[in-house]
């Protein structure tokens, strides 16, 4: 049974201060809080309808995904301290930190659950089409439609209709049609088959879309979508692309991250006005950036660490979005929490922002650097997606390996040692 209002609100508000203060404590150590995941298959790398297959496309029109691979690579989802990867035989494999079970070993919660450091098997998942992790929780899409969920479950992001952790993975309550999905914090969303969005778990900054504030067990629409192809999801805000190219975002926007030119909640979806043509969306605790067909890249929201990628970081934020001007030909981009990456058409990687962990992998630097324009990855081969999580980063290659840098106490990096990296190493057993 649900807890009731008052216990809920004070579970809540101290849920929030201990983010804070483990943030401060992180921090410190020069490490991130939080982490957010939408998650777009590697045969589609974030492509929507309409993205141009032309290898001319015409004058006026930049770069488009041409050299994305028809095939299948499979997909990573990055969650704070843990990772998962689909395969393309519709098996998950995950590594790092499973304290809140989400690994999905089914392993029950009563002893030591030990940091696993390479990728192993989730029990019972072989028809995965899709997978998307929050902080401590992630969740796949089946081939059919339904979502299963394991890990913490603290404001009902896994969507079994309880609040109770679960290192197996669980069925997401009413929801029988999903195509993608997108874990944030302590949310999830999913888009279905009628191109409306559904979410459900932490509503505290009405991140679930449903003109509310109120937790959601089970999955719930979002209001005044359709017509989406994609959802991004992060701390306290989401976003969803729509086929015509435009994006609508709602939730949380004290530092701008909604894009809406100014830094004012919205409790149901919001347009960017100032956007349009858009491919793909990726959501980070306090900014967004946004990939257009033509391989430009745009960002808006929290700047402190340059994670905007226009060479200029900023105390104040940018409500609006901005050009990131040396990356014209991104076919695909993620957001961390203070850091964000670009494949390029080549299938050379970039990342800017928060740098001091590695997680942009252009080789030692000190602790508190932070780097405001793309730099490249060194170590990762052509690659055909990347994702970002907590402070490190992954990319999956052209032949279908991943690679991670960028922090591994917990073994996040997946390479069987807990050593940080600050350049690309293999993950092991992947594929």
């Amino acid at each position: 049974m649900l807890r009731n209002g008052f216990v809920r609100g004070f579970a809540r508000l101290y849920f929030l201060l201990a983010l804070g203060a483990a943030s401060a404590t992180l921090m410190a150590c020069n490490a991130i809080l939080g982490v957010e995941d939408v998650t777009l298959r590697t045969r589609d790398a974030g492509r929507t309808p309409g993205d141009d297959d032309d290898d001319d496309p015409g004058p006026g029109v930049g770069p488009t995904d041409v050299d994305t691979p028809a095939v299948d690579l499979g997909e990573l989802a990055l969650g704070f301290n843990h990772a998962c990867g689909r395969l393309p035989d519709g098996t998950v494999r995950c590594w790092g930190d499973n304290g809140a079970g989400q690994i999905g070993d089914g392993i029950p919660f009563d002893g030591s659950r030990p940091n696993v450091l390479t990728p192993q098997r989730v029990p019972g998942i072989d028809d995965a089409i899709a997978v998307a992790s929050g902080v401590s929780h992630t969740c796949v899409v089946h081939r059919g439609g339904a979502v299963s969920c394991w890990g913490s479950n603290f404001f009902g992001q896994l969507g079994d209709g309880t609040e109770q952790r679960n290192s197996k993975p669980v069925r997401v309550l009413g929801l029988q049609n999903a195509t993608a999905l997108a874990g944030g914090t302590s949310f999830t969303c999913a888009v279905r088959t009628d191109e409306t969005v559904a979410c459900w778990g932490a509503n505290y900054s009405g991140q679930l879309g449903d003109g509310l504030k109120e937790d959601r067990p089970t999955a719930a629409p979002v209001k005044g979508v359709s017509g989406a192809v994609s959802v991004a999801a992060a701390t306290d805000h989401a976003c969803a692309v729509l086929g015509s190219g435009e994006v609508m975002c709602w939730g949380g926007n004290s530092e701008g991250q909604l894009g809406i030119g100014s830094t004012t909640e919205s409790l149901t979806p919001a347009k960017l006005t100032a956007l349009s043509d858009i491919a793909q969306v990726a959501a980070a605790a306090r900014f967004s950036c946004a990939r257009q067909r033509t391989g430009r890249v745009y960002c808006w929201g929290n700047n402190e660490f340059g994670q905007l990628g226009n060479g200029s970081p900023t105390a104040a934020p940018n409500p609006s979005p901005i050009l990131v001007p040396s990356v014209g030909d991104a076919t695909f981009i993620w957001t961390g929490i203070e850091h964000a990456c670009a494949v390029r058409k080549t299938g050379g990687i970039v990342c800017w922002g928060s740098a001091g962990d590695g997680q942009l992998g252009k080789g030692s630097v000190a602790g508190s650097t932070a780097i405001a324009t793309p730099v490249a990855v060194l170590g990762a081969p052509t690659a055909v997606g990347v994702w970002t999580g907590g402070n490190r980063s992954c990319s999956i290659a052209d032949d279908g390996r991943a690679f991670c840098w960028g922090s591994n106490l917990l073994g996040q990096l997946g390479n069987g040692t807990t050593e940080t990296s600050f350049t690309a190493v293999p993950v092991k057993n992947f594929p």
